[in-house]
């Protein structure tokens, strides 16, 4: 059996993997509170938990990883925010609005713009700089609790899995870039 590998079906196929993720990820609050609750601790203050690594950072006196993990979020900022001048794609529940009501977000901010997820590459970014500046166990828990953001921003009906990978994938470049940013500022300091 061949398969047909064009781009229709590529995006077709993608499609139907994004929203099937979705209504799996999302579908499963259906009578359990507690799962909601979990997604929403996690799509609302997973990345303050995140960002509270910046203080340690500089109670720790690590400037440089400080300075690393800002530059990888503005790094992350501007690549998304490339991409969303030239593609600005709705919220699931918003563009499947016959089949998903509006989530329960209490009180979270949602703008209309859904790839790629905000929270995801920023805490990505971070992790991804954090680790990679030497704090393997930091960064090892930033890595394990942005995983747990890009899923509870899609388990609570806020992105499409699509959204969640693609904001771990600039965060993950923009923590890379930053690292040899700060690498090659520091030698022509010295």
């Amino acid at each position: 059996m061949r398969y047909n590998w064009s781009m229709p079906t590529l995006w077709n196929n993608l499609r139907f993997w994004d929203y099937y993720y979705y209504s799996e990820l999302h579908g499963a609050i259906s009578g359990r509170p507690w799962l909601n609750a979990f997604y929403l601790f996690f799509a609302k203050y997973g990345i303050v938990l995140i960002v509270l690594s910046l203080i340690y950072l500089i109670w720790k006196q690590t400037i440089n990883a400080f300075i690393c993990s800002f530059i990888a979020m503005a790094i992350s900022t501007f690549l998304a925010f490339s991409v969303i001048i030239f593609w600005q794609r709705q919220r699931p529940f918003v563009s499947h609005s016959d089949v998903f009501a509006k989530p329960i977000t209490d009180g979270l901010y949602v703008s209309s713009v859904s790839f790629p997820s905000a929270h995801t590459y920023m805490s990505f970014a971070l992790a991804t700089s954090v680790f990679l500046y030497g704090h393997r166990r930091l960064g090892t828990a930033l890595f394990v609790l942005a995983t747990l953001v890009a899923v509870g921003r899609v388990g609570a009906g806020l992105h499409y899995p699509s959204d969640a990978v693609a904001g771990a994938l600039v965060g993950i470049v923009s923590g890379i870039l930053a690292k040899r940013v700060v690498e090659h500022s520091q030698a022509k300091w010295e």
